[in-house]
């Protein structure tokens, strides 16, 4: 009788714990869905012109930038550390848009800034990012006159292959193929919960008592 009563308490405390536990970390470990220009760096990107060919020019330009940038910045634990990184990789990353101009046959000049630059309100599904004043890195391909392509470099949520998330047109402007990390986030604590079953451990004390 008493082991039967000292395993109904064990369940009800494990499942009172969890029930309790989860939906805080759940919390405390959500990914936020607001940012503002105090805490992350922008990417920029601005075409020649409109053409077929200058707009497929701007994104083998974005994609070579990202393959070299985004390992760097997936590692950075801070918006400083990645301001330093950035700044360090300055000659290196014209030297790649130059390149990539080259290699596709154009003569263009290209213009790398890293600063602050004005950018609206953007609402991409769950994301939103206030209108303001951002760090970014810019890059100008020749006249600069065509639609421009932007992300957001960190935290990082470029996406080199569009494939892997959808462009919503905001404003009349491209839209930015954003992470949606927050969703992956979820599913990820919603599993790991779900191997965490109280009624689990209420087995295992079962079979204890038994």
């Amino acid at each position: 009788m008493k082991k039967s009563i000292c395993y109904i308490l064990i369940c009800v405390l494990l499942t009172i714990g969890f029930l309790g536990l989860g939906p805080m970390e759940m919390e405390s470990n959500a990914a936020p869905n607001h940012y503002s220009p105090d805490d992350l760096i922008r990417f920029h990107v601005i075409a020649n012109s409109d053409s077929e060919h200058d707009q497929l020019l701007k994104y083998a330009v974005r994609d070579e930038i990202l393959k070299e940038v985004s390992p760097r910045l997936a590692r950075s634990g801070s918006l400083l550390e990645s301001r330093i990184i950035l700044e360090g990789m300055y000659d290196e990353l014209l030297d790649i848009a130059r390149r990539v101009i080259q290699e596709w046959g154009y003569d263009y000049a290209v213009a790398l800034e890293y600063g602050v630059f004005a950018f609206p309100t953007k609402s991409y599904g769950d994301i939103v990012l206030a209108g303001g004043d951002y760090e970014a890195v810019e890059i100008k391909i020749g006249q600069a006159q065509g639609a421009n392509w932007w992300c957001v470099l960190f935290p990082p949520l470029c996406f080199v292959n569009a494939d892997e998330a959808t462009n919503i047109p905001v404003d009349g402007e491209e839209a930015v193929p954003l992470d949606t990390a927050a969703k992956k986030l979820e599913r990820q604590l919603e599993q790991k919960f779900e191997r965490k079953n109280p009624q689990q451990f209420c087995f295992f004390f079962e079979r204890f008592f038994n």
